[in-house]
């Protein structure tokens, strides 16, 4: 009977163990390639991109950042590593308003005087596959997502609101 390993780590007497395990390593990552680019559908090489549009919530910003969100700036997104995540169509804004707390426990919706709540409506070429839409075919939009977002003239925390 042979021994499966022999004396000097061959499997059968013939492969190299560590050349077996390297193989099977690349094997993997061909496999995993071949799924990535050729079976899912966001990174299919013929997905093609559709218009999307997206709206966003940003509370309680000053009047000077309100003035530097202009339809057709560009969106990034920090955390998309600086790329670019569609472009601005509408602007619309209104006094904030924030909740406070009276002295009887109750709370009231009162001004928050020289702050501002903008919606800006944002158009990009995106997927949309099994209920999940993307911007490109790597940025996955949620609603009710809280991102870093910038243009060339600010940057602000915001809240993705609705996905159309």
């Amino acid at each position: 009977m042979k021994k499966i390993i022999d004396e000097n780590g061959r499997l059968f007497g013939k492969v190299s163990i560590i050349d077996f395990f390297v193989l099977l390593i690349v094997l993997v990552i061909v496999a995993a390639l071949v799924v990535k680019f050729n079976l899912l559908d966001v990174t299919r090489q013929g997905a093609g991109l559709k218009p999307v549009t997206y709206t966003v919530a940003v509370n309680g910003v000053r009047q000077y950042s309100v003035d530097s969100l202009k339809p057709g700036d560009v969106l990034f997104d920090k955390g998309n590593g600086g790329n670019a995540v569609g472009t601005i169509t509408a602007v619309d804004y209104k006094p904030a308003v924030t909740a406070s707390e009276k002295i009887d426990g109750s709370l009231v919706n009162g001004s928050y005087e020289g702050y501002f709540d903008v919606i800006l409506t944002i158009k990009t070429d995106g997927i949309v596959t099994d209920g999940r839409t993307f911007s490109g075919k790597t940025y996955e939009l949620n609603v009710n997502s809280n991102r870093n977002f910038y243009t060339k003239y600010t940057s602000f925390e915001a809240t993705i609101t609705g996905l159309e």
